[in-house]
């Protein structure tokens, strides 16, 4: 490659550690608190690998392409301008002089996964792990192999505590707690920490200050790397293959439902569930968005809501109070935009937290013959996945810890959604209040004959 050449003097030692325990070990871990060095250490190692081996491939995942882009490829190219002449915008992978490349892609779901069947690479590095279901590392395990006698597949993961991987990673390389399938040495962990990244302590001294600031949970997680922390995933009975199911025709009679939980800076979110005559309990489809007025909320669930009959929306109880600065609350303006014509009814949902969770654990439970009480069309994911990254509060177990969107992003809208909706079809009809004359009546009376005639959970 001519007088071309990369620079990796900047290395930290707790990284230096990491790199050379992952070319002898098939998965290494390195993470734990935030701000260790975790993708300077993957993309560095990428590079290192497809340039001592030629014609070998490597494999760069993140959840999304955002993510991908910031962290991983433009970073790359802000390094080492070398390689944007080597990257295939189109296909999304570096061609390096020697026939080596590496290749960037994003899971957004854990059927993305499967695309990778078949395939083979020498290394593959899955940075932000415990984003993604363990089900996605087991399978991308089977495409780390090589025919070249040169050079061992290996597997580098990082992330920090909780995400819907946790328990898994906590298990194998904190707790070291081997399944029979498991061998032991296939695996090792390096813990990280800010404070060894000494680059990313000159250039942002208060770094750790703003993460000193975090509610303790999250502190002792992102600051401390404490694993314990997010130890309990409140509905570990979740799984994917059980869980999620390709969308289905559902019979005549079914009754639908939904949970609303209303935002602006904050997101929206708005999720509809099903209940069919034999008593099987879906969740079917969902929104979930930031910056929507009220009327183009109403129009968004109203659109959602065609051809499912008339529907009882459950909603929080702040669209039922009079917004400050004025007497119209937003379920007045729900209706005026299109809820009075429809006969959909808006109704205040059961918030309570504990007994909302505990509905939520006897929908996820599985019946005598293996399948859930409920389960989650395909294109419900954002759904099932907001809920399996629930945890539980360590200061009140029977509830889960509260988590708040970033800039739009994360958040648990979608599971305080799922929540009202589980949780107020439940309720007896002296409990249900705040029906609009002549919008909800004949709905209670329907659902609460079909909800006797469920002979599961109810």
């Amino acid at each position: 490659m001519g007088n071309v050449s990369f620079d990796f003097s900047s290395i930290q030692p707790k990284q230096k550690e990491a790199l050379k325990l992952s070319l002898t070990t098939p998965v290494l871990f390195y993470g734990g608190a935030k701000g260790g060095g975790k993708s300077w250490l993957v993309r560095c190692r990428e590079i290192a690998r497809r340039l001592k081996y030629p014609g070998t491939r490597g494999l760069i995942i993140r959840k999304s392409y955002p993510e991908l882009r910031a962290n991983h490829i433009s970073m790359m190219f802000k390094e080492h301008p070398i390689l944007r002449s080597w990257y295939n915008k189109s296909e999304k992978t570096l061609h390096y002089p020697n026939g080596s490349s590496t290749e960037f892609s994003y899971l957004s779901s854990i059927d993305d996964v499967y695309t990778y069947q078949g395939r083979e690479y020498e290394d593959i590095s899955v940075d932000e792990a415990t984003q993604h279901d363990w089900e996605v590392i087991t399978v991308l395990r089977s495409s780390n192999r090589t025919t070249n006698p040169n050079i061992n597949p290996t597997m580098l993961l990082t992330g920090n505590p909780g995400g819907p991987g946790h328990n898994s990673v906590k298990r194998i390389f904190i707790d070291r707690d081997f399944r029979d399938n498991e061998n032991p040495d296939d695996y090792a962990f390096v813990q990280a920490f800010v404070i060894d990244n000494t680059a990313l302590m000159t250039a942002d001294p208060d770094y750790v200050k703003r993460l000193q600031n975090l509610p303790e949970h999250l502190r002792k997680a992102y600051l401390d790397g404490d694993w314990t922390i997010f130890a309990g995933q409140m509905f570990s009975m979740l799984t994917h293959a059980k869980h999620v199911i390709d969308p289905i025709k559902l019979p005549i009679g079914t009754q639908y439902f939904a949970g609303y939980d209303y935002g602006y800076n904050h997101p929206f979110a708005f999720v509809v569930c099903a209940l069919t005559p034999s008593g099987e309990y879906f969740v079917v489809s969902h929104i979930r968005e930031r910056f929507v007025d009220v009327a183009d909320q109403a129009k968004l669930m109203l659109k959602m809501l065609e051809n499912k009959g008339k529907v009882i929306v459950y909603a929080g109880h702040d669209i039922f109070d009079t917004r400050q600065g004025g007497n119209r609350t937003i379920e007045d303006q729900l209706y005026d935009a299109g809820f009075a014509k429809s006969g959909h009814a808006i109704m205040r949902a059961g918030i309570d937290h504990v007994n909302g969770i505990a509905e939520m654990r006897k929908a996820f439970a599985l019946r005598p013959d293996g399948t859930p009480n409920l389960r989650f069309f395909r294109n419900a994911q954002e759904v099932y996945n907001c809920v399996a990254e629930l945890q539980i509060d360590p200061n009140k177990p029977e509830d889960v810890i509260k988590i708040n969107a970033s800039d739009g992003e994360g958040g648990d809208d979608l599971a305080d959604s799922l929540r009202f909706a589980l949780r107020s079809w439940t309720l007896p009809k002296t409990l249900q209040k705040n029906i609009k004359p002549g919008t909800g009546e004949m709905l209670l009376k329907k659902r609460l004959e079909l909800a006797n005639k469920n002979k599961g959970w109810r």
